[in-house]
């Protein structure tokens, strides 16, 4: 643009009147830009910048624009920072991990926290194990471990229990050490702590289908404890053996198992008679031998895993599993108001029929049930049995079935009929509970005119309208389930687990149910549950003052 002014100057200078005659399109072309613009007072155009008209401006306002930018952009990352830091922060909570300070603000009544042991002897030895499945699988493997630990006067290392609506399945041991890593809640105590009315973030999105209990905040351990030492293990990460116990990998006896069923334990090797899935045994002996810091085993599920001949041995597993018995307060206060509105005199059945594992089998489970409320608890006689399942909704097919592959309605032991005093309250708490509109005007019942209350625990949904309950109404018109108590549930509205944060009322509910049946004036549960066992075997028989059952 310089040199096009200069170029301008020197054409007025030669020949104004050919410029002053041309047309502005020609003018501009030729670069007589100036005519569109005003000259300066003294009549001259200022060429000295590069943008020909303008003033340059001050520098004094040069450098306050500059200024002024400097501080902008001093706020924008100093607004960038506070963000980022929020975010990092966001609804944060004490509870990353689950350290063992985080109990001294829980309640007594919500928390036990007896377990724990406060100084580490140097000479002290320890056992642990990795947990896997549902609530009852890991039980049964803390009683194994339990008593292996005390038979091998070693320190229990005890994982918590996990409650979740999605187990973690049993795997090889190094593929169950990693999932259970996974599984951990390390890092994730902001989650319980979103609004709302907000999305969760990513993280966070499965936080809540699990939560984390120490053991003595369901069961009562002050008995176990009394006799062997019990050290709480909240973080499942491989780092957490050295980090804690400094025990390295060289002080470490790993048995490694391959399948479910790797290793039985056994207290006598010439006791090889009776049939086993177990692919190996493992003798106390051996097991007592073994010098190392620290035995590591994978799952020790299985009612069966511990084949103890000795008196002394056996002695002490009755011991252990006497104290599972579910002690929570808010359990107990549920359970029993429940039971109490029930008259205190039912009959129970606990039925399982959702899970993958029972649900194939359901309708012949549930025929088995029926049958031993009528032949075991009122001694209605097979023939008499038979004909009734011809009135009710059992077909042809179903009762055929069911005749081939379960003859036998209980195995001993298990029947423990109802005598005629328990069969006249039974009936007379029906009659006062039971109102008319409750009870089915078919019923084929050859019990009387007032057959018993039925309490139905299971977790089918929507029991009431459940084909599969059908047959028992035609008996017992007068059936109850969990869902008829929703006043009596409010109490679990308000149980929050400490630790993570997690409501715990879904994840109580099946223990409830339990408990409602336990309190039966008899139950009877599904075959191959554990759960069914556990309240056939443990919690009834301890509610009414009989010895437990013992399995394995």
């Amino acid at each position: 643009m310089a040199c096009t002014g200069h170029f301008i100057v020197m054409s007025l200078r030669i020949s104004p009147p050919t410029l002053a005659n041309a047309s502005p399109s020609v003018a501009l072309e030729k670069g007589a830009y100036y005519r569109t613009r005003g000259f300066h007072k003294n009549g001259n155009l200022n060429f000295s910048d590069s943008n020909i008209g303008r003033r340059r401006q001050p520098r004094k306002f040069q450098n306050a624009k500059l200024i002024a930018l400097l501080l902008l952009s001093l706020a924008c990352l100093t607004c960038f920072g506070m963000a980022y830091y929020l975010f990092k922060t966001r609804w944060e909570t004490q509870s990353q991990g689950f350290p063992r300070p985080l109990y001294a603000d829980v309640p007594s009544t919500q928390v036990n926290v007896s377990i724990h042991t406060n100084i580490l002897s140097t000479e002290e030895r320890f056992l642990a194990y990795l947990p896997h499945s549902g609530f009852h699988n890991q039980r049964i493997a803390f009683e194994n471990a339990l008593v292996l630990a005390r038979l091998l006067n070693r320190t229990l290392i005890v994982p918590p229990v996990r409650l979740s609506n999605k187990p973690i399945p049993y795997y090889p041991f190094d593929r169950l050490s990693q999932q259970l890593a996974l599984a951990s809640k390390t890092g994730l105590g902001h989650c319980a702590h979103v609004p709302p009315k907000l999305a969760l973030p990513p993280e966070c999105l499965d936080y809540f289908d699990s939560t984390f209990l120490p053991w003595d905040s369901l069961l009562n351990l002050t008995s176990v404890q009394t006799k062997q030492k019990l050290h709480v293990r909240w973080n499942f990460e491989e780092t957490w053996i050295t980090d804690f116990l400094g025990i390295s990998g060289e002080q470490t006896l790993y048995f490694r198992d391959r399948t479910l069923y790797q290793y039985r334990f056994v207290d006598n090797t010439k006791d090889v008679a009776e049939k086993t899935w177990y692919a190996e045994d493992l003798n106390l002996d051996f097991l007592a031998q073994q010098t190392q810091k620290l035995l590591f085993f994978g799952t020790l599920f299985g009612s069966t895993r511990l084949r103890l001949q000795e008196d002394f041995h056996r002695t002490i597993r009755k011991e252990i599993r006497e104290a599972m018995m579910i002690i929570h307060p808010t359990l107990e206060q549920v359970s029993e108001s429940i039971f109490r509105a029930l008259g205190g005199a039912y009959l129970a059945i606990h039925l399982r029929a959702s899970e993958a594992k029972f649900r194939a089998s359901s309708k012949l489970n549930a025929q088995i049930l029926w049958r031993s409320l009528l032949n075991c608890f009122f001694n209605v006689t097979s023939v008499d049995v038979l004909k009734m399942e011809e009135q009710t909704q059992w077909t042809t097919e179903q009762r055929e079935t069911s005749s081939r592959t379960a003859p036998h309605i209980l195995p001993p032991g298990h029947c423990i009929p109802l005598d005629d005093k328990e069969k006249s309250h039974l009936a007379l708490v029906s009659r006062l509970r039971c109102h008319p509109s409750r009870i089915n005007s078919f019923n084929i019942s050859s019990l009387g005119p007032h057959t018993p209350i039925l309490y139905v625990a299971t977790d089918l949904k929507n029991p009431h309208h459940q084909p599969l309950l059908d047959p028992f109404r035609t008996v017992f018109p007068c059936i109850f389930t969990l869902s008829d108590f929703k006043h009596n549930l409010a109490p679990l509205n308000q149980v929050i687990n400490r630790i993570d944060g997690v409501p715990l009322r879904l994840h109580l509910l099946p223990f409830v149910d339990a408990l409602v049946a336990g309190k039966a004036q008899r139950v009877v549960g599904t075959k191959g549950s554990t759960f069914s066992y556990y309240i056939e075997d443990i919690l009834w028989r301890r509610i009414h003052g009989l010895p437990i059952k013992e399995r394995g």
